[in-house]
């Protein structure tokens, strides 16, 4: 069977809108979204909340069929450049209640903005970064970032394989919260030359967060993002097309309260 659909695959793939209506508040102001395609994940804020300042990002230029009125607006930059990123959200002259992170899902993107984020949200603020399943260490992003990682350090630092992105920065970070530990003495066994994050960095976490959610999908899609169809063949857990149904490294969000 062929499914047409206009929806954004937070819901009929990844499934995350449950979850995020689980903790959502009723009403926001002031919304950001990283990562636009084609307009479906801005549709559904607007739909969720008709009142919202919403500013979407992405590395194109704005599509026609993209959601458009007078309280929607649109930035063409490059998440991973900082200083545009910094300056988009500067531009809005308002501190920022939710900002959801579904861009290039690269693990440096997404520190990147992580981070440089802090300064711009509100008090009570929700920060949410989807598709973190790409920090995973069997995921092929993560393999390509270590390699590439690699390439810029020394010899006698490349011993250890692996290394600390935003899965593990915000597993640890919740980790220590939730068994009230201390954070120098916890992050002591943390070899930060194998990081994309600094220890300040996480530092800064540390302290803003005021608790982590963390998200993966546990049940099958509704249909497949690969092909749209719903040829499920149910053993081996793959669509028809060969796309995998229930990956280990797949379908994780994070919402983080500030």
């Amino acid at each position: 069977m062929y499914l047409e659909k206009n929806i954004s695959d937070k819901i009929y793939w990844h499934k995350y809108i449950d979850f995020y209506e689980n903790l959502l508040p009723k009403t926001l102001n002031c919304i950001v979204e990283i990562g636009v395609f084609n307009g479906d994940s801005i549709r559904y804020w607007r739909n969720k909340y008709p009142l919202s300042n919403i500013y979407g990002i992405d590395i194109i230029e704005a599509k026609p069929t993209w959601p458009n009125d007078e309280k929607i607006k649109y930035f063409q930059i490059n998440q991973g450049n900082i200083l545009k990123y910094k300056e988009s959200l500067k531009s809005i002259n308002k501190k920022i209640d939710l900002i959801i992170d579904d861009g290039s899902h690269d693990p440096l993107h997404q520190k990147i903005t992580l981070i440089e984020s802090l300064d711009f949200l509100k008090e009570n603020s929700i920060y949410i970064l989807e598709d973190i399943h790409t920090s995973h260490p069997n995921h092929p992003v993560y393999k390509n970032k270590v390699i590439e990682f690699n390439k810029n350090l020394s010899f006698f630092d490349k011993k250890e394989k692996n290394i600390l992105m935003s899965l593990q920065c915000l597993l640890f970070i919740d980790y220590i919260k939730t068994n009230n530990l201390d954070f120098e003495k916890s992050a002591s066994t943390i070899n930060f030359k194998n990081s994309l994050f600094t220890k300040k960095e996480m530092s800064d976490l540390y302290k803003k967060v005021k608790k982590i959610n963390i998200y993966k999908r546990t049940v099958l899609p509704n249909y497949c993002y690969s092909c749209n169809k719903t040829d499920f063949d149910f053993i081996n857990l793959k669509c028809s097309c060969g796309t995998e149904l229930y990956s280990e490294c797949d379908s994780m969000s994070v919402l983080i309260n500030f």
